[in-house]
C-alpha cells in the first residue's frame, strides 16, 4: 500500500519514508536537486551541444544523480526532478536501480531523459516506470559519468513520486 506525503500539525512532512521533513529541510533538498540539475544539464551541453536543441523541443526531461556506494542489497538509490514543457511544472522522483549484483561498487553518474511523447512524459510522471521504459523509442537517456556522456540503450532502473518532495 503506497503512503501519500501528509502534513503533521507541526507543519512537518512525513512521508512513504517515515521521516519528517520541516518546511525548511524539504525546500533545502529540492533547491539541491535544483541544483544539480543545472550542473549536469550544462555539463551534457558542454559534451554534446546539440542535446540543448533535442532538450527544447521534447515534451519534458528529467535529470537525476544516482550515489555510487557498494550495492550490498542490488539497489543503487538516486533522486532526480522531471519537468514538463508545457506548464513548466516539475515533478521530485526517487530511482533504484536493481540491475546490479550484489556487492558490486557503482560510480556516481548523472542520467538525463528526454521525452518526445508528451502523453509517456505524463504517465512517467504519474505512476513510474514500467520494467521495460528503457525499450521506449519516446525516451532517450544519456548518461554522465566522470569519462563523458553516453547513450544508454538499457538502464535497469525503477522511477516512483518522492513522497517528501512533491
Amino acid at each position: 500500500m503506497r503512503q501519500r506525503a501528509r502534513q503533521t500539525q507541526t507543519g512537518q512532512t512525513r512521508g512513504a519514508t517515515g521521516r519528517q521533513l520541516s518546511q525548511k529541510a524539504r525546500q533545502e533538498q529540492r533547491q539541491a536537486i535544483l541544483k544539480i540539475r543545472i550542473s549536469t544539464l550544462n555539463q551534457l551541453y558542454k559534451l554534446k551541444p546539440l542535446t540543448r536543441m533535442e532538450i527544447e523541443q521534447a515534451a519534458g526531461y528529467g535529470v537525476f544523480e544516482i550515489n555510487g556506494l557498494n550495492a550490498v542489497l542490488a539497489e543503487t538509490p538516486g533522486r532526480g526532478a522531471v519537468q514538463e514543457k508545457r506548464g513548466g511544472r516539475i515533478t521530485y522522483m526517487r530511482l533504484a536501480r536493481t540491475d546490479v549484483s550484489p556487492g558490486v561498487a557503482v560510480r556516481p553518474y548523472w542520467q538525463v531523459l528526454v521525452f518526445s511523447d508528451p502523453q509517456r512524459l505524463s504517465q512517467f510522471v504519474a505512476s513510474g516506470s514500467p520494467a521495460d521504459a528503457s525499450r521506449d523509442p519516446s525516451i532517450k537517456v544519456y548518461k554522465l559519468d566522470e569519462k563523458g556522456v553516453s547513450m544508454q540503450a538499457d538502464w535497469g532502473a525503477r522511477y516512483f513520486r518522492d513522497p517528501d518532495l512533491n
